[in-house]
């Protein structure tokens, strides 16, 4: 689905193929964080190792635990993750839930 069916990208075509790379990422079952502000989970994630799931009402997003390559530092982690999920950053909705996962990550060209 992603190299053909995502409205973000043209589909691919088959003179692509040979230079296409492959990255899989296996997420872990999710675990719910017990946090109820930003800043507790802030505090709660651990860079560089957790994945994040944020939802709240429609509001929906995730990172996997590669994006801190990116962006290493929390705060602005976070923050990336709350515009994603089209969220303000640093607000708490009332039906926020957060939950981290890890990844086993394969590559293949």
């Amino acid at each position: 689905s992603a190299a053909l069916a995502d409205p973000r990208f043209a589909p691919l075509n088959a003179h692509q193929l040979p230079d296409v790379e492959l990255h899989i990422s296996v997420l872990s079952p999710l675990e719910i964080l017990p946090v109820s502000s930003f800043d507790e989970l802030a505090e709660s994630v651990r860079p560089g190792i957790d994945g994040l799931l944020i939802e709240a009402g429609p509001h929906r997003g995730t990172f996997l635990p590669s994006v801190w390559e990116k962006l290493p530092e929390r705060a602005v982690f976070l923050r990336h993750l709350w515009e994603k999920a089209d969220l303000i950053p640093g607000t708490w909705p009332n039906q926020m839930k957060a939950y981290r996962y890890q990844t086993q990550e394969f590559s293949d060209k």
